[in-house]
């Protein structure tokens, strides 16, 4: 298996990696690898460990931890890495700190021929020199996060989906609003619609309805408005549908509807019809609607383009 990873313009690293064997007490470890095996006094030790612990329990057998591996660095602040070998595939981890997570952080995959190329927004930043973006280069890849662990797996979607089962989080019951988060695998606008957004926000939907929600899937500080007696706040949503034309649908056929999720209270309102408009390129607009909002809370909302909908919760701050 090859892997690239490409700090563009300045590095290029080419990686073959072993096939089979090798876990701490399995011969199949042997030699040099032995010798890359994480020991007690190491400070990745308890991280790789317990994830050999988790993958265990789960039916896997581990054959070999080897540390360091060629993601270590990839980002600012990370601990460290290791590849693990099983019985049903090799694959990496990446470790942060125990009170970090990958949760910010979204990859974005585009196809260039037979290879994938892999670029990072959010946090934590990959470490690159400045005005040089991180990129990876590789065959398809799929990534699983798992607070403050990231599995990356090659070219396998069996392997990928036993991970993803393994490690997978439930969400946490404490968190009386399950906000829509940044998914790991972003969303990105086909060409030529804009695809760049704020630091702050996240494309979340498909070619058929998409819009941009905030990383903490928070509003807050929204301008009050009183157009009704029960409207406490009020906010402009932002939508686009590939295909959408202004010229032959000047009011777009969109409605935007919603509930509160954590208490009782009318639902969401629109203001009057949406619009239309775009930045610098018309043929390709956005849709626009004014929401009233008669509460705080945990909202659900949801917008509907000709039959295509598109769902996700927000919570709202006064």
């Amino acid at each position: 298996m090859r892997l690239r990873i490409a700090l563009p313009a300045i590095l290029l690293l080419l990686v073959t990696a072993f096939i089979q064997p090798s876990f701490a007490q399995s011969s199949d470890c042997t030699g040099r690898e032995a010798e890359a095996q994480p020991r007690s006094t190491d400070p990745l030790y308890a991280d790789a460990m317990e994830v050999g612990r988790d993958l265990i329990d789960h039916g896997f057998i581990v054959k070999c931890i080897l540390t360091p591996s060629i993601f270590d660095g990839t980002f600012d602040g990370q601990s460290g890495s290791a590849l693990y070998r099983t019985d049903k595939g090799e694959f990496w981890v990446l470790f942060l700190p125990k009170a970090e997570t990958f949760d910010a952080l979204q990859i974005i995959e585009q196809k260039q021929g037979k290879t994938y190329v892999y670029t990072f927004r959010g946090t934590p930043t990959p470490h690159s020199p400045p005005h040089s973006p991180f990129r990876m280069e590789a065959r398809k890849t799929y990534f699983i996060n798992s607070g403050n662990r990231l599995f990356v797996v090659m070219d396998d979607a069996d392997l990928a989906a036993s991970i993803e089962a393994a490690v997978s989080r439930s969400p946490n019951p404490s968190d009386s609003c399950h906000v829509t988060k940044p998914p790991l695998m972003a969303f990105n606008p086909p060409s030529p619609y804009p695809a760049e957004l704020p630091a702050s926000s996240f494309w979340f939907g498909t070619e058929n309805l998409w819009t941009m929600l905030p990383m903490d899937g928070t509003w807050k500080g929204l301008p009050h408005s009183l157009p009704t007696p029960d409207s406490a706040s009020g906010n402009k949503l932002f939508w686009w549908h590939e295909g959408y034309d202004w010229s032959t649908e000047s009011v777009p056929n969109l409605e935007v509807t919603g509930r509160r999720l954590d208490a009782p209270a009318p639902p969401l309102s629109m203001d009057g019809h949406a619009n239309n408009g775009w930045t610098n390129d018309s043929q390709h607009p956005f849709m626009v609607v004014g929401i009233f909002i008669p509460t705080p809370g945990c909202w659900q909302v949801t917008g509907d383009y000709k039959g295509n909908r598109l769902t996700s919760v927000v919570f709202v701050k006064e």
